[in-house]
């Protein structure tokens, strides 16, 4: 039963108000509750096109702490309103995790560390492997955060996430993580902000990767423990510092590995699988449905791989723990706002596939 909205129950009643603004609204096939309201509206106020005074719309509701969603339904265009308290970044837990991350990443890099390496170099420190890690990681979670404060989506800081040391299997740090407390607007800020966070990450870490390669050195393959089964394709477009013979190997020095582990990361990120950046990409050019197919083509394509070449298992394994979590499809764009010919987002599909590319891991043995 349809619930007048006249005077409407607060502190949603500023959401609605704020609606009212940019579209002409039906209050009788409209509900409201406290902190949520579901109105209908009817059309845009201004003579304006519906895309921008939905985009406007949803950068003055935002701002208001007004999370908008729309809907459409056989009887009309309807706006689903959720009014939330002001949630801050939590600088001390981030602040806390930093430094516990610091000094994990560290402790990892002490590992890297050989005595065969060149004598006073840096690239083969724990400093070195820290800041080679860290500073492409970082950059990439600023490239989303930049990205989603220009479209004004709400979302938390970067936090660095700690990880047991490499001494004990892992790296030192799990990466790090934006918390997205809104869908992006239209399909322009969810394909751009999935997109420039793995672009900036990328970019900071190529020189990284060329100090990294030109400090490292070639040793006989009798004389190391392991051999590195993938490689980044974009590792194999570096020459190395010294010709490689059938019988030898080249050692990455810390800084090289530590860029080498953000390829990898990077092109985890990118696989075109649920909410992951790739599947954000994927959302916003093709749709719903060819997400969905995507998303599951893609994971039968690893777990095939996976067979052939078992070291590609992990990332099988992840793709098909995000598509089962996330198995009700991508939820899409707030506002709906479609731009199948937007030049920009054909842009960035193209840097996608790129990245995605470079990024490959390619096995080098079995």
């Amino acid at each position: 039963m349809a619930t007048a909205i006249n005077p409407p129950e607060e502190p949603v009643a500023e959401c609605i108000s704020e609606v009212k603004r940019y579209f002409e609204i039906s209050e009788e096939a409209s509900r409201v509750s406290h902190n949520a309201a579901e109105i209908k509206i009817v059309e845009p106020k201004g003579r304006m096109p519906w895309s921008t005074n939905l985009n406007l719309a949803y950068r003055s509701l935002v701002k208001k702490g007004c999370y908008p969603r729309l809907t459409i339904r056989r009887n009309g265009i309807f706006l689903l309103l959720l009014k939330k308290g002001e949630d801050k970044s939590k600088l001390t837990l981030g602040a806390v995790l930093a430094v516990t991350t610091l000094v994990l990443v560290y402790i990892s890099g002490d590992a890297l560390t050989s005595e065969v390496a060149p004598s006073k170099s840096l690239a083969w420190t724990p400093l070195g492997y820290l800041v080679a890690l860290l500073v492409p990681l970082i950059i990439h979670e600023l490239g989303h955060w930049f990205t989603l404060k220009k479209f004004s989506t709400p979302a938390s800081i970067p936090y660095l996430l700690p990880a047991p040391p490499l001494q004990l299997g892992f790296l030192g740090t799990f990466g790090a993580i934006i918390n997205l407390r809104w869908l992006p607007p239209n399909t322009r800020g969810l394909v751009l902000s999935a997109v420039m966070g793995p672009l900036a990450g990328f970019l900071a870490a190529i020189p990284f990767a060329l100090w990294g390669v030109k400090t490292s050195i070639v040793l006989p393959a009798s004389a190391v423990s392991g051999v590195i089964p993938l490689v980044p394709l974009v590792y194999m477009l570096i020459p190395p510092p010294a010709p490689v013979g059938p019988h030898e190997v080249l050692v990455l020095s810390p800084v090289g590995f530590a860029a080498y582990v953000v390829f990898f990361v990077t092109f985890l990120n990118l696989i075109p699988v649920a909410t992951l950046d790739g599947g954000h990409v994927i959302r916003g050019i093709l749709g719903y449905r060819g997400h969905k197919v995507v998303s599951y083509l893609t994971v039968g394509i690893l777990l095939l791989a996976s067979a052939r070449w078992p070291m590609l298992t992990l990332f099988s394994l992840l793709a098909l723990f995000f598509l089962y979590s996330q198995r009700r499809g991508h939820p899409g764009t707030a506002m709906g706002v479609t731009s199948s010919r937007d030049p920009v987002v054909a842009l960035a599909g193209v840097v996608y596939v790129v990245l995605l590319v470079l990024t490959l891991p390619v096995p080098i043995t079995g």
